[in-house]
C-alpha cells in the first residue's frame, strides 16, 4: 500500500505456493485501482533443464527459483508432473462435481470452462454459488480473481505481458511514468484508506466477501515447512566498441556499427586498390570482451533439515550447477558475485553447509544472516538517540530501545569457513560493477549518534541538561507537596507501541497499545504491521531476563483490534505466529476481540501460516466478535446497514461471543470489557474497559468525535483518543473521519476523563507534535500548559509516542515534562536539518480546547 502512495508504476511479488492466497486474503482492506500487482508462484518442483524459466525477467534482471525442502532432497527424477497443479479429469459427463468436506454434493461446475467463463453464463446462479466448494484450478482462478479486483490495473498488464511474451520480447525495465511535477506527490496525511467496497461495489464477484477457497499445497502438506531461495542474474554488458578499428576496417558510420554493437555480424562493400569488394566483419573484430552477467543469490535455509536439498540442487542440476561450477568455460557464462546466507539455528555450524559455501569460487562474497551469529543493534538509529535522550528526564517512562551489540555466538569459532565471509548489517552495499566486498555505507556511520552516545554515554547538552533538571525538580516538588491525583489502577501500565497514522515514519510505528494489569496479564489495543518489531525492542529477547518479550507474549489475555484498515492489524498475523512457537506455550488463552473481516482473513491465513487460531481452547486463540460485547448489550446482530454482521458462519455465534467475553473478563480481573460504535469510513469499534479494582481505560480506535464514547466511558480513569490532526485541519479531519487534537480533548472532558493521552498522530507531526492550546479566554500559551486547570477539565494530558511506558498514577508528571519534551524536540528538528532534513519540514498544531 505505502508503494502504491509512493507512485509506484507497477509491482511484481515472487513468493512459494499460496503467495496468491496470501494476497486474496488482503481483498477486505487492499484497493489500489492505478498500480498493476503481479503475483507469481515459484513452483516447487524441479525437473531436469538447462534452460529453467524464471520467475522474473526484464531487459536488466533474469531470477530463478530454488524450492528449499525440509529433511527430503530434490530429485531431479521426480519431475514436474507430480506437483503441477492440473485440473482434475472430466467425468463422462461435461461437469465435475465439488463437494464439501463432509463429502455432500453442493454445485456442479463444468470442467471444460474457465470459471470467469462459468461466472458469466446464463446458467450460473450466484445464491448457490459458495468459493469454499471450488477445488484445483478453479479455485487458484478465484484466487487471481480476487487480486485483479484489488488491483484493477494488473489485468490489463497482464494481458500486455503475454503478448509480449508470444512475440519474443522480453519485458522493459521498470517504466516510471509518474509527474515529475514539484509538489505532485501525495502528502503523507492523505494516505489513501478508502473502504474498497465503496469504489468497487458494482464489481464484485459474487461470493466476495465470503472465505476463500481452502488452499491445500500441490503435494498435500497442510502447512509445509518450506523455503525458496532466488538467483538473480543480471545483464551481459557488451564490450567497448573499437572505433579506430572500425575506421580502419573502413566500416560505415550509423546502422552498421550499430548492428555490430548488438552482436551481428555484417556485411558491406568498400573500396580497396581502385576495386569495390565485399567486406564481412564479426562483432568480436571491433568489439571489447564482454562482461559476463553478475549473479546474487540468496539462500533462505530455516534448519539443518533444509540443507541437502539446497546443496543438491546447485550440485546436480544442469543449469544450476554452472554458478557453483570454478570451471573457466562456466564462469564465462555467469560470475556469482555475493551469496547471502539466510541461516537458522545451528545451519551455519553444519559441515554440510560448509561444504556447500566452500563449493562457491574465492570471488564469492559470503553475507551471512544468523540470529546466533549477528549482533542486534538498533536499526532506526534517529528515533533510537531520541528516546535515549528522554531517558534522561525519565528512565522509567521514556524506555531505552533493548539491543545486543555482542553476538550468542563468535564466527570466527567456525572453522573452515570459507574467504570472503561478512556478517549482515543494516545499511550494507555490494557493488556488482565493479565487483567489491560489502562495505556498510558511510552515511549510516556519519548519521549514528546513537550506537556511539549508548556505548560512551550521552552527555546533554547544557540547555538541554538545565530544562531537564527543571523539569525533574518541578516533579519532585509536587511530589513532595502531596497534590498528586489519586487515581485507582495506579501500577497499570500503558505503553504506546505504535503512534501514527496510516503509514510508518522515521519516529512513529502504525498503531499499537499495550496495557500491562500486574497479577492478570496483557492488552493489546490494535496490533498495526510492526507490532512484534516494536515488541521486541520494547521488552527485549533476553532469555534471562523475567520481562522479555516473549514472556509478554505468554501472558497476552486480549488482542483487541478495532478496524479493517491495514495500518491497525497488519500485524495480527505474526502477532499469533510468534505466539504459536512459545516453548513452553502459554498456560491460558488469548482471547481475539474483532470483526467478522478481520476473523476470516486470519483464518484464510491459517491455510499457509500456523497461527494456532484452532488450537485447544486451554491455550490458543478463542475468537470474540466486536459487536457481541456492544456496551448497549443487544441480544442479536444488526441485519441491515452498515454495522451487519457480513456473513453466517458458525463461530459467528452471539451467545459464544458473549460466553467467551465473560471468561476473557475473568481471566483479567475485569468487570467489564465493552465496544463502542465509532464513527468512521468503515465499520469500527472502540473498547470500554473495567476493571473490578475501579479502574477504567477507554479506546476510541479511529473516529470522528462521538457522544457514543462519552456515554459509554463516562468517568473513564484514562481515556486513550486519537488525535490525528491539527485543529486548522478540521475539514480533512472531517473527510477522513478523524479527530483534531482539540476535538479529542473536548471528548475527554465531556466524558470527565481524570487523564487523557492522546495517540494515532497524521505524519505530517512524525516527532512529538509541536502544538499551541488556546483556552477559553483567549490565552495562547505553547506546549499546552494551559490544559492544567483550564476547560480541559483539570486533567492530566499527555501526548504519545513511540515506546513510552506510563503508569496510570504517573500521567500527571507528563504536564511537568512539556517544557523538556519541547526543547527536545527543538534539538531534534536541528539534528535532522543537520542530516539533510528539512529544519521547518513539520507542522505546527494549533488546538483550541472549547
Amino acid at each position: 500500500m505505502s508503494f502504491a502512495d509512493a507512485d509506484i508504476p507497477k509491482l511484481d511479488i515472487v513468493g512459494p505456493p499460496g503467495v496468491k492466497h496470501l494476497l486474496a486474503s488482503m481483498r477486505m482492506y487492499v484497493y489500489r485501482d492505478k498500480m498493476p500487482v503481479i503475483p507469481t508462484e515459484a513452483p516447487f518442483y524441479f525437473a531436469p533443464s538447462t534452460s529453467p524459466e524464471p520467475v522474473f525477467q526484464d531487459l536488466n534482471l533474469t531470477v530463478y527459483s530454488v524450492p528449499v525442502y525440509p529433511s527430503t532432497p530434490v530429485s531431479e527424477d521426480s519431475g514436474s508432473s507430480s506437483l503441477k497443479r492440473k485440473r482434475e479429469a472430466s467425468f463422462d459427463a461435461p461437469f465435475k462435481k465439488i463437494v464439501n468436506e463432509s463429502g455432500e454434493i453442493v454445485s456442479k461446475l463444468p470442467s471444460d470452462k474457465t470459471l470467469a467463463q462459468i461466472l458469466e453464463s446464463p446458467e450460473f446462479s450466484p445464491s448457490d454459488f459458495s468459493p469454499t466448494d471450488l477445488r484445483g484450478e478453479h479455485a487458484q482462478e478465484w484466487r487471481e480473481m480476487m487480486i485483479d479486483t484489488m488491483f484493477p490495473a494488473s489485468k490489463k498488464e497482464k494481458e500486455k505481458r503475454a503478448k509480449e511474451k508470444a512475440a519474443g520480447i522480453k519485458p522493459k525495465v521498470f517504466e516510471d511514468n509518474r509527474k515529475k511535477e514539484k509538489g505532485k506527490q501525495k502528502a503523507a496525511d492523505e494516505v489513501d484508506t478508502r473502504n474498497p467496497d465503496d469504489y468497487r461495489r458494482a464489481r464484485l464477484p459474487p461470493g466476495f466477501h465470503q472465505k476463500l477457497p481452502q488452499y491445500i499445497y500441490p503435494d498435500g502438506d497442510s502447512i509445509p515447512h518450506r523455503a525458496v531461495a532466488y538467483v538473480a542474474v543480471g545483464p551481459r554488458i557488451r564490450g567497448k566498441f573499437n572505433a579506430a578499428k572500425a575506421a580502419e576496417l573502413k566500416i560505415p558510420e550509423g546502422k552498421v556499427r550499430v548492428r555490430l554493437t548488438r552482436g551481428e555480424t555484417i556485411t558491406f562493400k568498400v573500396k580497396e586498390n581502385g576495386a569495390e569488394i565485399e567486406r564481412t566483419v564479426q562483432p568480436e573484430e571491433v568489439m571489447g570482451p564482454s562482461e559476463v552477467p553478475g549473479v546474487v543469490i540468496i539462500a533462505d535455509v530455516p534448519t539443518p533439515d533444509h540443507i541437502p536439498s539446497l546443496a543438491e540442487t546447485f550440485s546436480k542440476s544442469p543449469f544450476f550447477s554452472k554458478f557453483r561450477s570454478t570451471r573457466p568455460e562456466d564462469l564465462q557464462e555467469y560470475v556469482v558475485r555475493v551469496i547471502y546466507h539466510v541461516c537458522g539455528d545451528g545451519v551455519l555450524e553444519d559441515e554440510r553447509y560448509l561444504e556447500f559455501m566452500q563449493g562457491f569460487g574465492p570471488q564469492v562474497n559470503h553475507v551471512v544472516a544468523s540470529r546466533e551469529h549477528c549482533a542486534n543493534p538498533v536499526t532506526f538509529t534517529s528515533s533510537a538517540f531520541h528516546q535515549l535522550r528522554l531517558s534522561k528526564l525519565d528512565s522509567d517512562m521514556f524506555v531505552v530501545p533493548k539491543l545486543s551489540l555482542t553476538p550468542k555466538k563468535d564466527i570466527a569459532a567456525i572453522s573452515n569457513l570459507p574467504q570472503n565471509v561478512t556478517l549482515m548489517e543494516a545499511n550494507t552495499i555490494s557493488n556488482m560493477r565493479l565487483a567489491t566486498a560489502p562495505v556498510k555505507q558511510s552515511f549510516a556511520l556519519d548519521l549514528d549518534r546513537f550506537h556511539p552516545a549508548y556505548i560512551n554515554g550521552l552527555e546533554l547538552e547544557p540547555a538541554m541538561q538545565e530544562c531537564f533538571e527543571k523539569a525533574k525538580a518541578e516533579v519532585a516538588a509536587f511530589i513532595e507537596s502531596n497534590q498528586r491525583p489519586e487515581v485507582a489502577g495506579s501500577d497499570v501500565r500503558i505503553i504506546t507501541l505504535g503512534t501514527g497514522s496510516a503509514v510508518p515514519s522515521k519516529y512513529r510505528n502504525v498503531s499499537g497499545t499495550a496495557i500491562l494489569i500486574p497479577g492478570y496479564g496483557n492488552i493489546l489495543l490494535d496490533c498495526g504491521e510492526g507490532t512484534w518489531g516494536q515488541l521486541a525492542r520494547h521488552f527485549g529477547e533476553d532469555e534471562s531476563s523475567p520481562d522479555n518479550v516473549r514472556q509478554f507474549l505468554r501472558d497476552l489475555r486480549c488482542l483487541f483490534v478495532s478496524h479493517v484498515h491495514g495500518d491497525h492489524h497488519m500485524g495480527v498475523a505474526h502477532l499469533l505466529a510468534q505466539r504459536k512457537k512459545l516453548d513452553p506455550p502459554p498456560s491460558q488463552p488469548l482471547y481475539l476481540v474483532t470483526i467478522r473481516a478481520i476473523h476470516l482473513c486470519l483464518r484464510e491465513l491459517s491455510d499457509v501460516q500456523n497461527l494456532g487460531l484452532f488450537d485447544p481452547v486451554e491455550n490458543g486463540v478463542i475468537s470474540v466478535m466486536s459487536p457481541a460485547l456492544h456496551w448497549r448489550e443487544s441480544n442479536a446482530y444488526p441485519t441491515s446497514g452498515m454495522w451487519q454482521i457480513g456473513g453466517i458462519e458458525p463461530w459467528l455465534d452471539i451467545n459464544e461471543s458473549k460466553m467467551h467475553g465473560q471468561d476473557m473478563c475473568r481471566a483479567l480481573g475485569l468487570k467489564s470489557f465493552r465496544t463502542v460504535d465509532m464513527r468512521h469510513r468503515t465499520r469500527c469499534y472502540g473498547a470500554v474497559i473495567k476493571s473490578n479494582d475501579g479502574w477504567s481505560i477507554v479506546f476510541s480506535a479511529d473516529t470522528m468525535p462521538s457522544d457514543s464514547l462519552v456515554y459509554a466511558g463516562q468517568g473513564a480513569t484514562v481515556l486513550i483518543h486519537e488525535a490525528t490532526m491539527a485543529d486548522d485541519q478540521e475539514e480533512m479531519a472531517q473527510k477522513k473521519a478523524h479527530s483534531t487534537l482539540g476535538q479529542a480533548l473536548t471528548i475527554g472532558r465531556r466524558m470527565n476523563a481524570k487523564n487523557i493521552l492522546l495517540t494515532h498522530f497524521s505524519a505530517r507531526y512524525p516527532k512529538i507534535p509541536h502544538y499551541q492550546v488556546k483556552s477559553t479566554d483567549g490565552q495562547t500559551t505553547r506546549g499546552g500548559e494551559t490544559v492544567i486547570g483550564s476547560d480541559a477539565g483539570d486533567c492530566p494530558v499527555a501526548v504519545a509516542f513511540d515506546h513510552a511506558r506510563m503508569r496510570v498514577d504517573s500521567l500527571w508528571k507528563m504536564n511537568f515534562y512539556l517544557s523538556a519534551l519541547e526543547q527536545s524536540y527543538l534539538n531534534t528538528v536541528t539534528e535532522d536539518a543537520e542530516e539533510g532534513g528539512e529544519e521547518n519540514g513539520e507542522a505546527k498544531m494549533e488546538v483550541n480546547v472549547v
